[in-house]
């Protein structure tokens, strides 16, 4: 019989493809595991770079929108300068006053006004001057102040200056008014209270001259209420629509007889100067009131001499924003060199249009015809 053959079974060959079974399967796992870490990554450094661009795009917009801000800014604030710009080229215009006075004669009526009016070369005048109050002390408007009234200062022609100031404004021109102040023979001789008095007796008014030569009595700066009187006629001429008042006649009279000129009991209150330049204030702060102002008007020999009668000083000692010296033919040269005040402040008084180029010539711009 022949022997058996027998068969061995190695567990070593079964075994091992379980390994290796086993083996694949971890493969499988590890690169499942790895292919997750890997897609988790991927999610994460997404995420993350997304919150980064998130931020850096939040900073650059808001760097943006600051940049747009600060020229929007930069913008309004060029914008702003350009409109300050012009604002101050309009009101440098505004101010340059080229006038011409209405003569008497056309002052009777609103047409004869009208009819002048038309008449003016508006080539070299911007503005028309109509004498509201005369050297005399005549008033050629209808003035509602109680001593205007009480001494009859209000001519018989006498205007509405509210009329009268936007007849001149229809016809494209600006109303200024002048004003002779203190010399004033009507509202002095009316008040002792107002004038001045002959070797300071309270009952005797004291005149220029004597009185057959045209002696005239003058408003006394150191009486309270000639003052006012002055103040009350410059806030209501004001009100009227008249902005600019030109107030001839703040000085002192130019008299034989200055040494019987009495000021009254004040008359050591304040200095002679210092009255002059009180009745000038108190004008300019009733005009004030109503959006006007008063340009004092100073005789060109106020100005040649250090000391003079008519100022106790030169005219250059007063205070204004705005002075109109009185340039004589023949000496305007001489006064306007003797005149401290700028010269972009200056409006001077002249009598003839043919003294015009001369201002131009010295780099005024400002002037009064008449």
């Amino acid at each position: 019989m022949p022997k058996q053959r027998k068969i061995k079974h190695y567990r070593y060959g079964f075994s091992s493809r379980r390994q290796r079974r086993g083996r694949i399967l971890k493969g499988l796992l590890f690169i499942l595991l790895l292919a997750a870490l890997v897609f988790i990554g991927y999610c994460v450094s997404k995420s993350v770079g997304d919150l980064i661009n998130r931020e850096n795009s939040s900073q650059i917009s808001s760097q943006t929108e600051s940049l747009v801000s600060e020229s929007s800014e930069e913008s309004l604030i060029s914008v702003s300068s350009e409109e300050e710009s012009s604002s101050e080229i309009d009101q440098t215009d505004a101010a340059v006053i080229k006038a011409i006075a209405i003569p008497k004669e056309s002052m009777v009526s609103l047409d004869a006004v009208d009819a002048f009016l038309d008449t003016v070369d508006t080539s070299l005048y911007n503005s028309v001057v109509v004498e509201l109050k005369d050297s005399k002390g005549n008033l050629m408007y209808l003035s509602e102040v109680q001593l205007a009234q009480t001494c009859g200062a209000i001519s018989e022609n006498a205007l509405d200056a509210t009329e009268l100031a936007k007849h001149i404004q229809d016809k494209g021109f600006t109303p200024i008014a002048r004003i002779y102040a203190l010399e004033d023979d009507i509202a002095s001789h009316t008040s002792y209270s107002t004038s001045y008095l002959y070797q300071n007796q309270t009952t005797i008014t004291w005149l220029d001259r004597a009185a057959d030569q045209g002696g005239k009595s003058w408003l006394n700066p150191y009486m309270a209420n000639a003052v006012d009187y002055l103040a009350s006629l410059s806030g209501e001429i004001t009100k009227a629509g008249f902005k600019t008042i030109l107030a001839c006649g703040i000085q002192y009279p130019n008299s034989k007889y200055p040494d019987d000129m009495g000021f009254g009991p004040d008359a050591g209150s304040i200095s002679t100067v210092d009255a002059l330049q009180n009745v000038l204030d108190q004008m300019e702060t009733e005009a004030a009131r109503n959006g006007g102002t008063v340009i004092p008007v100073f005789q060109g020999e106020g100005y040649l001499e250090q000391t003079n009668g008519l100022y106790s000083d030169s005219a250059n000692v007063f205070t204004a924003d705005r002075t109109s010296p009185i340039l004589t033919e023949g000496q305007e040269n001489q006064i306007l060199a003797a005149v401290t005040a700028p010269v972009q402040s200056l409006v001077p008084s002249i009598q003839s249009a043919d003294q015009i180029s001369l201002l131009e010539t010295a780099g005024i711009s400002s002037y009064v015809v008449g």
